[in-house]
């Protein structure tokens, strides 16, 4: 670990020295990062998940973080010491060197980390799991399976899995490399980001135990719901539910009723998403007029484009290209 990393990380930050004097709780996060739902306090997506970015901290030690849930997929990784949850009514302890994850909806409180244990937390956009990962995961482990695919194709499930991850010195490397490139804001930190947070869970799958809270029953529709999801990702620019149903020899009806039911999203929704995501890296890392974007990825009508890009990204396709050039 690089010794800025270490030092930020060891260190006592400005929340962590005020916690360490009563113990009392102090909340590190602005009003716009979370809500309030059913007296809960709920993290929501749109503060941690900017841009499709991933998103690691610290957990500040010293005091207990309240119950609460989100809206996103979320990494425990005890990198130092251990640490006491109650995960969904249930205490568990995360010790060294163990991963947890959790599920969108899990709600978790977590009892004052002491001065030796560190706690990463990592979020991420459950876009950033490969379609192919999860098929090769149904062919080794379909328990496993079953609870990843939630991830990825269905409405909360509240669920979580500890992978007991300490005697797989791979994983430590891997997210010690990940807290380097994070915190040290590294040229394409997050691009480099993005490719080793597959590789973290293909080491998960392959060579780490797990214990999941529940053993889910095995549902064709699931896996057929990762075939439609690889499709649309292979597919975008011309694909169409009836050509998609006659492929799965499924009726249209049926297949759009499960795609609804398994994502809480329209066929139509979901092939939009994946072109505005493939239109979106075209305007921030190439120059091509945004016209010929639009063509790029399967749309002749552009004041639909517009439309459907404000709507995800909150600017018009021009003034992201210009805002991310700002950034650079």
């Amino acid at each position: 670990m690089q010794e800025i990393v270490y030092q930020y990380l060891y260190n006592y930050n400005s929340i962590e020295k005020r916690q360490r004097l009563n113990g009392d709780f102090i909340i590190d996060l602005p009003e716009e990062s979370f809500d309030y739902s059913n007296g809960k306090m709920v993290l929501t997506d749109q503060y941690f998940l900017k841009n499709d970015r991933i998103y690691i901290s610290k957990h500040n030690r010293f005091a207990k973080y309240p119950e609460h849930t989100h809206q996103f997929l979320e990494l425990n990784y005890m990198l130092k010491g251990e640490c006491h949850q109650t995960i969904n009514g249930e205490k568990n302890t995360l010790k060294e060197g163990e991963l947890l994850l959790l599920d969108h909806g899990s709600t978790h409180s977590i009892e004052p980390l002491r001065n030796e244990d560190i706690l990463i937390n990592i979020i991420f956009p459950q876009t950033k799991f490969d379609h192919k990962l999860l098929s090769q995961v149904n062919t080794q482990d379909n328990s496993l399976f079953q609870f990843l695919v939630r991830t990825v194709s269905e409405k909360s499930k509240g669920q979580y899995i500890i992978f007991e991850s300490s005697q797989n010195p791979s994983i430590k490397s891997i997210l010690i490399q990940m807290l380097n490139k994070y915190f040290t804001e590294s040229t394409f930190s997050n691009e480099i980001l993005s490719y080793y947070l597959p590789i973290l869970f293909m080491e998960l799958v392959g060579n780490t135990k797990y214990k999941l809270d529940k053993n889910p029953k095995d549902s064709h529709t699931n896996k057929m719901i990762i075939q439609v999801l690889k499709e649309i990702e292979a597919n975008y620019k011309s694909i169409s539910l009836e050509q998609l149903s006659k492929q799965l020899s499924y009726s249209t009806n049926y297949l759009s009723e499960i795609i609804k039911e398994k994502t809480g999203k329209t066929f139509v929704s979901l092939v939009t998403e994946e072109r505005l995501k493939r239109a979106r890296f075209l305007i921030e890392s190439t120059e091509i007029p945004i016209e010929e974007v639009c063509r790029a990825i399967g749309l002749q009508n552009k004041s639909y484009f517009y439309r459907k890009f404000r709507e995800m990204y909150k600017l018009n396709p021009g003034a992201y290209r210009k805002l991310k050039a700002q950034d650079q």
